[in-house]
């Protein structure tokens, strides 16, 4: 009896999971909807917000995402126009990502708007408390 109270617990902690994972798919809609860029877009941008150079690996370390991912990421960032790549002087292979003007404008206005954090982190927490 007592390795089902157990079992069942971790059930539990699976469902709360998929909640958690269900809101943030929502507010990643949300985000898309409101700013016409993706949240993984917009960490590219604040990845290179300080108008510093970085290499395609700096980025993956920054985003968290695979090398695939960022590759792919990247290629949609710089077809927005926001960002563009530079080869590396030394090694051919390596490229160099910066912000554009564009890129600017678009991190000042993602700057000015809220993401309404709090409101996303308490329906979280009511979630994860049920």
């Amino acid at each position: 009896m007592y390795f089902c109270v157990v079992k069942f617990k971790k059930m539990e902690d699976i469902c709360m999971i998929k909640e958690i994972y269900r809101s943030l798919y929502q507010f990643e809609k949300d985000f898309l909807e409101m700013n016409r860029i993706s949240i993984n877009d917009a960490m590219v941008l604040c990845c290179l917000k300080g108008g510093e150079e970085k290499s395609a690996g700096d980025i993956c370390d920054f985003v968290g995402l695979s090398n695939s991912r960022v590759s792919k990421v990247l290629c949609a960032v710089e077809k927005m126009g926001y960002i563009q790549r530079r080869l590396g002087s030394v090694d051919k292979r390596q490229m160099f990502f910066s912000l554009t003007e564009s890129g600017k404008q678009k991190v000042q206005e993602l700057k000015g708007k809220s993401l309404h954090l709090a409101e996303f982190i308490n329906k979280i927490s009511k979630q994860c408390e049920s």
